[in-house]
């Protein structure tokens, strides 16, 4: 059954209700709804990757979110985007240089953000009321050292927490490095990965390693591509979406919009 999804847009001016529809026609005939990050970047009020960014997307209503992973010299899995925590955080240097120790109490420095902190993985999980919800784990592998051994520890990391949350049917894990998903299969099968690169690269990789999904920019996949991943039984999912091109990413009928003005994309599919 597809879903039919209802917005209505009061026009105040004219005293007129207009009602736009529409026919989710996807694997799941539903469009999972994702905070980029949280809230996204575009909405000033939390950070990316917090705790707090997070739960409230999915206290408004959102799926679930997409996080941004990175791993500590001592294995701990790091909540946060960038390569360096500078000019970000008052902490300087790169995720996979430091202990968890060192950076733990590091901070935001640009208002209104410094009171909040970088967050793990698992204090992610540890605090919050909302566990199963869906999450993507965007995967950050920062380390110039791209050896098998250096892989098999960030992997081990993210099967602990993973097997310790019972999480695996609500996780999609993503990466720009195929080799990095064949591994991670090898050692937990199962997980639902998704490879991130443009459309011709990423269907042609999907395809050849079984992958569930591909993630591209919402504005570089046309409704004819999403067509055809689909044929392939391939999930799509889509970032960078904002007020601007959100109407017309749903009908492209993607699976998944990670968003990065999640108060309006719920307001269209809620």
């Amino acid at each position: 059954m597809k879903k039919l999804y209802f917005i209505i847009i009061t026009l105040s001016i004219f005293h007129v209700s207009c009602e736009e529809e529409y026919f989710v026609d996807n694997l799941h005939d539903h469009i999972f709804i994702l905070g980029h990050g949280g809230m996204g970047i575009s909405v000033a009020h939390y950070p990316m990757n917090s705790y707090q960014g997070i739960q409230r997307a999915i206290d408004l209503g959102a799926d679930g979110s997409e996080i941004d992973i990175q791993i500590t010299k001592d294995s701990v899995l790091v909540c946060f985007h960038d390569k360096y925590l500078e000019p970000a955080t008052n902490k300087s240097g790169a995720i996979h240089t430091q202990n968890w120790d060192d950076i733990k109490d590091a901070t935001y420095n640009a208002s209104p953000y410094k009171i909040y902190k970088i967050i793990s993985l698992e204090q992610l999980f540890e605090y919050s009321h909302s566990v199963h919800k869906f999450y993507t784990f965007d995967i950050k592998f920062n380390n110039p050292d791209q050896s098998n051994a250096s892989r098999d520890i960030f992997h081990r990391a993210l099967i602990r927490l993973i097997e310790k949350y019972k999480i695996e049917e609500s996780i999609t894990i993503e990466s720009p490095d195929p080799d990095f998903l064949v591994s991670l299969r090898e050692k937990k099968p199962g997980l639902k990965l998704f490879i991130y690169n443009d459309y011709d690269e990423a269907i042609q990789i999907a395809i050849d390693h079984d992958f569930a999904g591909i993630i591209v920019r919402a504005d570089e996949i046309t409704a004819q591509q999403v067509a055809e991943a689909h044929d392939h039984n391939i999930m799509v999912a889509v970032f960078s979406a904002t007020r601007r091109n959100q109407n017309e990413i749903i009908k492209k009928n993607v699976d998944i919009i990670q968003s990065d003005d999640l108060v309006d994309l719920l307001s269209r599919l809620k």
